[in-house]
């Protein structure tokens, strides 16, 4: 690839808002700035059309992501002459046969540090783990989406424990493209920076309290989160992956409603209840409102309302006893995997780390183990209970207290780890609005605890300038179908 590098920040100044860098640094070519600001079903179209080939297109988005990752740290793996050998392979055969090689044929992946992709590293943001996690094999979703055609061409930042809903560790914090002083979200947070950088079309996240969702808000761009056990998670590697109190999920995030459905379809299409035992044997069939303040509901509902939706208002339910159970449901082992990691290698721990461990982390005997997990399904019965009384389809939220928080400050995590608690599938879509300086504090209201409103306080237009601002929807369990089309039908309105 023949592209030259500018010297990094600390030379050449960047803005505080880079979301339009790939497209403005001059490093791409004309045709290479077309091609990377395309979805993802829109880029498999034109390639497959002949319009666009899979190294051109393999190219365009490997300077993207050198350039979205020298102004947002979002990369653990870069991944151009392995990509570029998988592009030229897929033109060669492309050629050889006559037909694209899947229906993902020479579309760019980028994957989460987490995700097993042969021969790379997944050292979940800790020191001691470097070099002790390279992935023989491939995960199921990885393997899949090679079979279907993809190019993986980066994996991305997470932080350390995969448990904050910011991104930092020992490489240092990923930054929001649109304000760097800004978190972009985590543990997902490099996906979401490099895909909202315009440098990544698909990404996989993993989510066990909003890890999918939250940077997909933080940096405006589309994210789900579905059900347990829709999708494979062989190969995933973490502190948490196989611990049953509360389960994690692998998630797509990207730049379009139609991606996200397209991720789904190719991944169940492969049906993956064959290759894993995780997986249930449920192929891919192809409205309430809650909130708490701020303009975005408030607008959204105005337009859902003249569209014709039904628009009822509920009141948020359990908020604080959900937080509760859920975090004590996160470490029975007291955070002790934890410490063991950083004590191998003398890694500090970081402040974000410190606090998560503060909420209800300590060591479970089997009986208590037993008993959050009888006060889980018994909370999850309530919850769907409640949610049948309402008499609606799916529920519209906020994805967080407000825009993306200012670095290090990510401490409330209700608004989207309650899906987690109740297993229910939820999506993030970017409403197109965002933080602009003739913004106003909302004004007082009720709060849904005390960390609510303590954070709530905090804004200020002029701390998060540029910040998007996203929604939520969320539906039943095993619902993801109808919660996926729901979402697809509010955000068209919503965005219109």
């Amino acid at each position: 690839m023949n592209a030259t590098l500018r010297p990094s920040a600390d030379v050449y100044p960047l803005p505080q808002n880079v979301s339009n860098l790939v497209s403005t640094c001059g490093i791409l070519a004309p045709r290479e700035v077309e091609i990377v600001s395309l979805d993802a079903t829109g880029l498999r179209d034109l390639i497959a059309n002949t319009v666009f080939t899979a190294v051109e297109v393999t190219v365009a988005f490997s300077k993207a992501a050198a350039v979205a990752h020298q102004a947002t740290n979002c990369l653990t793996n870069f991944l151009p002459q392995e990509a570029l050998d998988r592009a030229k392979w897929l033109d060669a055969e492309f050629t050889r046969t006559g037909q694209p090689v899947g229906p993902l044929h020479g579309v760019p992946v980028s994957i989460k540090d987490t995700v097993g992709l042969v021969g790379t590293d997944s050292n979940c943001g800790f020191v001691s783990w470097i070099g002790k996690n390279i992935a023989t094999k491939d995960a199921t979703l990885v393997s899949i989406l090679l079979k279907a055609g993809a190019v993986i061409i980066a994996k991305t930042t997470l932080p350390q424990t995969v448990m904050h809903l910011e991104t930092d560790s020992f490489l240092g914090p990923t930054v929001n493209p649109y304000n760097t002083t800004l978190t972009s979200g985590g543990s997902s947070g490099g996906e979401g920076a490099l895909i909202a950088s315009g440098a990544s079309v698909l990404g996989i996240g993993t989510d066990i309290g909003g890890s999918v969702r939250c940077p997909a808000a933080h940096c405006g761009i589309f994210g789900f989160k579905p059900t347990v056990g829709r999708l494979p998670r062989g190969g995933n590697k973490g502190l948490m992956v196989i611990q049953e109190t509360i389960l994690g999920t692998a998630g797509p995030m990207a730049r379009s409603h139609r991606d996200l459905e397209l991720f789904i379809s190719v991944i169940l299409a492969a049906k993956p209840w064959e290759l894993e035992i995780f997986c249930v044997r449920m192929p891919w069939r192809a409205e309430g409102i809650v909130w708490k303040g701020g303009k975005t509901p408030r607008i959204a509902v105005d337009k859902l309302s003249r569209a014709g939706l039904v628009v009822v208002e509920c009141t948020p339910w359990k908020a604080k006893e959900s937080w509760e159970l859920i975090s004590s449901l996160y470490w029975t082992d007291g955070g002790a995997r934890v410490k063991t990691a950083l004590e191998e290698s003398g890694e500090p721990m970081l402040p974000l780390t410190e606090w998560i461990l503060s909420q209800n982390a300590k060591p479970r005997t089997g009986e208590e183990i037993m008993q959050l997990n009888v006060k889980r399904e018994l909370f999850r019965q309530a919850w769907h209970e409640y949610f049948q009384s309402t008499g609606v389809d799916v529920v519209l939220c906020p994805p967080s207290a407000g825009p993306a928080p200012v670095l290090g400050t990510s401490r409330y995590w209700t608004y989207t780890a309650f899906w987690n608690l109740v297993d229910a599938p939820s999506g993030i879509f970017p409403t197109g609005l965002s933080v602009g300086l003739e913004d106003v504090a909302d004004q007082p209201r009720d709060f849904l605890s005390e960390q609510d409103k303590e954070i709530t306080e905090q804004y200020s237009p002029e701390k998060f300038i540029d910040a998007p601002l996203s929604l939520q929807v969320a539906g039943p369990r095993w619902a993801d179908e109808s919660v996926m089309s729901a979402m697809g039908i509010i955000s068209d309105i919503v965005r219109a």
